[in-house]
């Protein structure tokens, strides 16, 4: 099988359609686009996500960290604990793994996070740092909660810009291919891109405007106008729009000349010749509201970059190039971190 994530079409053959069927407690299980399970604790929810870091490098502690924490916040919940597994290749030396750990506890102390547990491993089984995590959060069943599927007529709102996070490992774990071609001010520019990664105030803010006209679900839980959120991750901002379109079963239209790209990152896919719109980025967050204008202006009070790239449909998926020419919207493909090896 090809590198990378399941195609939707592989994982909902090869491993959804054979998981049991939930119990009643848990109110949101795995799917397509679900990145975190919901369940009941009776006066509280509790969100878990589980996420992987395999091309992260010597950078995997601090990013295993957001990366989880990130889908956390893409619910709307402020992330409280984590647990870390870490299996490392035997050519790994006692300070790579004393890195590595460092690196994820100054992640998760600077984003209030317990590390609660995990596993520690050398194994001949990879090849590189293999490091997962799974985060929780607790919310009070008053807070206002996404409604867990985007609806025709949502803007489609995108905070920061495209590639961070492949950016920065770009500029982290192959900078020798990037001297002389791109700038030392971008590649340096690029560097500090770590600062950008966490998510979990965009989340945080976006669920904290209440639905206007004050829906409620079956359980009584107030919704937001944030209707669903997914962080940007492996596949890029489109592979994440065709995602939320997917998972709530409508169409999306995407306008590439509305998403904001930064020049270091411009420069360092240029060079590499990958897409930015499709390379991980961990730092942005897509949001589909019923209330944009409330939204944007939230996340400006905040310091927090976003914007409208695009709207939710009832069917189809649209795609303009940054020419405003109608392209093919393709379906999550391999990240384009990959290719950069």
């Amino acid at each position: 099988m090809r590198i990378g994530k399941l195609t939707n079409e592989e994982l909902k053959e090869i491993v959804l359609s054979r998981l049991p069927k939930l119990s009643e407690r848990t109110l949101i299980g795995a799917n397509i686009g679900a990145d975190c399970a919901w369940l009941d604790l009776g006066d509280k929810l509790l969100v878990t996500s589980s996420d992987p870091i395999t091309a992260g490098g010597m950078q995997s502690g601090a990013l295993s960290i957001h990366v989880s924490c990130n889908d956390i916040a893409a619910c709307g919940i402020r992330p409280s604990a984590i647990l870390t597994v870490l299996i490392a290749p035997p050519e790994c030396t006692k300070e790579d793994v004393v890195h590595i750990v460092e690196q994820a506890s100054s992640t998760a102390q600077a984003l209030g996070v317990d590390i609660v547990g995990g596993h520690t491993e050398i194994s001949d089984s990879v090849n590189r740092f293999i490091v997962i995590t799974t985060a929780f959060g607790i919310a009070d069943k008053d807070s206002p909660i996404p409604r867990g599927i985007a609806m025709p007529g949502d803007t489609l709102v995108m905070t920061k810009t495209a590639g961070i996070e492949g950016t920065w490992i770009a500029a982290m774990e192959h900078e020798e291919k990037l001297k002389g071609k791109v700038s030392d001010d971008l590649i340096s520019e690029a560097k500090t891109f770590i600062s950008k990664i966490s998510v979990v105030e965009d989340g945080v803010t976006a669920c904290s405007l209440r639905d206007p006209n004050g829906s409620v679900n079956e359980r009584g839980i107030a919704y937001s106008s944030t209707h669903l959120m997914h962080d940007v991750t492996e596949g890029g901002v489109l592979g994440a729009a065709y995602e939320m379109a997917d998972f709530s079963g409508i169409g999306v239209s995407v306008d590439l000349s509305q998403v904001p790209v930064a020049p270091c990152t411009k420069a360092i896919c240029e060079t590499m010749r990958i897409d930015p719109y499709r390379l991980i980025s961990s730092g942005s967050i897509l949001i589909a509201t019923s209330e944009p204008n409330a939204l944007l202006d939230a996340m400006a009070k905040k310091g927090i970059p976003a914007c409208a790239i695009g709207a939710f449909t009832n069917e189809g998926f649209k795609l303009k190039d940054v020419d405003g020419k109608e392209i093919d919207f393709l379906p999550p493909q391999t990240d384009e971190l990959y290719r950069m090896n």
